[in-house]
């Protein structure tokens, strides 16, 4: 199965303050240990720059880096990219569901899951559901 990993989930990870810190880590650990069916593992640009620039202010620039290398480096992260098409796609479903205050990036995230048939999203944001995603935990 095929999981989109949302900026909170980073974000919870490289946070130990963070109110959901353990349980990023503990589906983190799971996800690694193949004890959930989570094998196909996405993001996309839009959500490491939402991720890396909200740890630099939040947390410093050491774990916003440190995030970024985990990122990049990761040989289970496939990174979606946000084409042209893609941003235009989001601005039809930003329109829909802006009165929900639902996030544009939150809104790239749907039509990418939507087009490469992602089952769910590692999110700690309700906004995954209001845009009728499946989200984990």
């Amino acid at each position: 199965m095929k999981l989109f990993l949302d900026s909170g989930a980073f974000i919870a990870r490289a946070r130990r303050e963070d109110p959901y810190h353990l349980r990023a880590v503990d589906l983190f650990t799971a996800i690694s240990r193949g004890d959930v069916p989570y094998w196909r593992l996405y993001t996309s640009n839009y959500v490491i720059d939402e991720t890396v620039t909200f740890l630099l202010y939040e947390a410093g620039p050491r774990v916003a880096v440190e995030t970024l290398g985990r990122m990049r480096t990761s040989p289970n992260l496939r990174v979606l990219r946000v084409t042209d098409e893609v941003e235009s796609a989001a601005d039809t479903v930003f329109s829909r569901h802006a009165s929900s205050r639902v996030s544009y990036t939150d809104c790239t995230t749907k039509v990418l899951m939507e087009r490469e048939s992602i089952d769910a999203a590692f999110s700690f944001d309700r906004d995954i559901e209001v845009l009728g995603l499946t989200r984990v935990p």
